[in-house]
């Protein structure tokens, strides 16, 4: 017997001793798609002649619920990609946050099916409850032909009562997540009605209460016909309503014969006579016109105990705009009226004048080619009322024409769309004028002492941009050159203006405005002004 149990031992010896040579390369595992596992077959598995330790590494391919790989690489791209914009990097981390839950799928999968068997739960719900109320006792007692087996009188009568049904209902019946399903699956619509003229109604179904919705439509013939639309609280339902007497006359119920005399005598044909038809003329609208009125406003107020001080103000500045138009054919004649006036008062000192400019200006254009316009332009600007220097209050720096700036010029308008335009002028004349020489120093303005006025002539570039940025900017860029022809290169007038509006509701805006002037007849400096205001705004 031992020598047996010797034999047996060295034949299992030798079948493990053969099965580790065999098994000696990397075994191939089914595993689920979304895993990777190397098999590593080490080296001391060989020496010992034992099974291989496997070692398993994990990699899980993500976005795998979306099928089309194309749509994979292009969110793994994304995630890695870095954009200059922050809202348009938040608009893709939005959406590619919803295409990588996988959790969104298989939710609405759930709620889709749901809704699919909502009405085969409220008919096995109105089963259960039918089978209830036919399984009670009361029903019985109300019905008693039904009790065929007598059992109304036995005390055995609760095995009419199916306890378990009515634990079901009940917790149908009590159950929020099924209730609050069940009234999102009911949820309102909106449907559109149209007449034969196609005028629309719009009407919401399924609100949970009863409405009347007055309509009129027509018939092919133009005749009105009125009614109204029921809506029914439930199940997307509605009812149609004419109205009574839609039909005021039955003439069309019976044929009325004409009597043979005729009742009108020949002083009533008068009044059957058809007047004389007139054809008016169709003529085009070649002038347009509209205006621009704003007016803002700003405030301070510090109380007299402040402790780092300062001065309470109060600023008022109005802008008026006018423009009229004329376009006929390739002739275009643009005329505008801009005036603006403010005033500032600080702390004790009196109301003055911060803000005073009138200016006109009116450009007559032929069409030349394409984009292109002959055009001639004349300017004017000047100041309504007495200004004062800042230091001296009694010194009048200037009035009414004092100084009165002009400038006629003739050149090229390119407009490529009619909030741009761009005026190249190699001849331009400019004046600048001074009316009161009495009360303002006209070498102030770069005109010899003894004259009223100084003319030079040059090249003039004039830019005029509006645009709309995000719905709620409106920006005005004005920008002119003048170089003279007579003067140095470096003596070039530039002005600037750049009119930044923030629309806050229909009448309401916040402005900003900036103006930028470069003269050296005025300043050998650059002269900047700015004001930021909020007020109202009308155009009409």
């Amino acid at each position: 017997m031992r020598s047996v149990v010797i034999v047996f031992f060295i034949l299992t010896l030798s079948q493990n001793f053969l099965f580790a040579q065999e098994k000696k390369h990397s075994r191939v595992m089914s595993v689920h798609p979304s895993y990777v596992l190397p098999v590593k077959h080490t080296r001391a598995d060989s020496i010992s002649h034992t099974v291989p330790q496997i070692k398993y590494v994990y990699q899980y391919l993500k976005n795998t619920h979306i099928n089309n790989p194309a749509t994979r690489y292009a969110l793994d791209n994304l995630k890695r990609d870095r954009y200059k914009y922050y809202e348009l990097s938040r608009a893709i981390r939005i959406l590619r946050d919803y295409a990588e839950n996988e959790h969104i799928k298989y939710m609405l999968n759930y709620v889709r099916t749901y809704f699919e068997t909502v009405k085969a739960k409220e008919e096995a719900i109105a089963m259960i409850q039918e089978r209830i109320s036919r399984d009670s006792l009361d029903f019985y007692r109300a019905n008693p032909e039904l009790d065929s087996l007598h059992l109304l009188d036995s005390t055995r009568y609760d095995i009419f009562l199916n306890q378990d049904l009515e634990a079901l209902l009940a917790f149908m019946e009590q159950d929020e997540n099924y209730q609050w399903m069940k009234e999102r699956s009911r949820d309102s619509v909106l449907i559109t009605i149209l007449g034969a003229s196609d005028r629309s109604k719009n009407i919401w179904l399924n609100t949970g209460r009863a409405e009347y919705h007055r309509m009129m439509t027509e018939n092919f013939v133009g005749d009105s016909i009125g009614g109204w639309i029921k809506v029914m609280p439930r199940g997307k339902q509605i009812k149609f309503l004419l109205d009574n007497d839609v039909y005021q006359t039955r003439r069309f119920a019976f044929r009325q014969e004409q009597p043979e005399e005729c009742l009108l005598v020949a002083s009533d044909s008068a009044y059957f006579v058809l007047a004389e038809m007139k054809i008016g003329t169709i003529e085009r609208r070649h002038w347009t016109y509209y205006s621009d009125v704003s007016l803002s406003f700003g405030q301070g107020f510090i109380s007299s105990n402040w402790a780092s001080g300062g001065e309470n103000s109060l600023s008022i500045l109005s802008d008026l705009k006018y423009f009229a138009t004329y376009k006929k054919r390739s002739t275009t004649w643009e005329n505008s009226f801009r005036y603006r006036l403010g005033a500032l008062k600080s702390g004790s000192e009196d109301l003055s004048k911060n803000e005073d400019k009138l200016e006109i200006q009116s450009k007559l254009g032929v069409k030349a080619f394409r984009h292109w316009n002959y055009a001639t332009q004349f300017d004017m600007n000047t100041v309504l009322f007495n200004s004062y220097n800042a230091s001296d209050r009694e010194t009048v720096i200037a009035n009414f024409l004092s100084p009165g700036n002009f400038t006629l010029s003739l050149g090229l308008d390119y407009k490529p769309k009619d909030n741009i335009s761009l005026y190249l002028s190699p001849i331009a004349g400019q004046w600048v004028y001074v009316r009161d020489t009495n009360s303002v120093d006209v070498t102030r303005y770069g005109i010899e002492a003894g004259k009223r006025y100084k003319s030079d002539a040059g090249a003039k570039i004039e830019l005029k941009n509006k645009h709309t940025l995000f719905k709620f900017l409106n920006v005005d860029n004005h920008l002119m050159l003048f170089s003279s022809y007579y003067e140095q290169p470096e003596k070039l007038t530039v002005d600037w203006r750049l009119t930044l509006n923030f629309r806050i509701n229909y009448f309401m805006q916040t402005s900003i405005y900036a103006n930028a002037v470069y003269n050296q007849n005025d300043s050998k400096k650059i002269q900047f002004k700015e004001t930021l205001n909020i007020g109202v705004h009308f155009r009409f």
